[in-house]
């Protein structure tokens, strides 16, 4: 099954945090967290609730670097954690490297506006995306095409909107990486409304 790392942050959105590791956990999927810039042990999310990461630090992840050992690299939003994401040469210069290698690379809300700092930085392609309604306009004086879908799919590239879009995205990824029978194996049992 796909491995994916999740990066959390203080001010990182709860839902967009745990609706992915929940998910892609229950679809098999290895899934690792890892804090980036946390003032704690634990992040402080946008809701006072504290997340305690896989891993205190990007850089205590693996023995590897992280574009080899795993399948795709997750963003929440949220707009503190976010902007810690943009800001951070560590978490730009990983979105890159998993880019160049060909792996999968996901964002929801403001979790975009990393990809957007990631691709200012190092260049590179820029992708039809989407995300929460107050980036948008940060998204597109950047260039990049923009859409109104509740999730976007570009390659290799998939973005959403904010919390109320977390399960779709979260189920797009497995859909993506695992195929559309492992997406409604794990949908069924958690009675997820056909339209998300």
């Amino acid at each position: 099954m796909p491995k994916a790392l999740l990066l959390v942050a203080d001010g990182s959105e709860e839902i967009e945090f745990v609706t992915p590791y929940d998910v892609l956990t229950r679809a098999g999927f290895d899934v690792v967290s890892a804090g980036v810039n946390l003032k704690e042990n634990y992040a402080h999310m946008t809701r006072n609730v504290r997340i305690v990461p896989d891993y205190p630090t990007l850089l205590s992840v693996a023995d590897k670097p992280a574009h080899e050992a795993y399948d795709i690299l997750i963003l929440p939003g949220g707009g503190p954690g976010a902007k810690t994401f943009a800001t951070s040469e560590l978490v730009l210069d990983m979105i890159h490297a998993f880019q160049e290698k060909g792996k999968h690379v996901a964002a929801i809300c403001a979790g975009t506006t990393a990809l957007v700092a990631a691709q200012k930085k190092h260049g590179g392609k820029k992708s039809k995306v989407t995300s929460h309604p107050s980036v948008k306009k940060e998204v597109k004086d950047a260039g990049w095409e923009y859409s109104e879908e509740r999730v976007a799919v570009d390659g290799k590239v998939i973005t959403s909107r904010g919390p109320g879009t977390a399960m779709l995205f979260a189920l797009t990824i497995v859909e993506v990486l695992a195929g559309k029978e492992k997406k409604n194996e794990v949908a069924g049992p958690m009675v997820v409304a056909e339209t998300l």
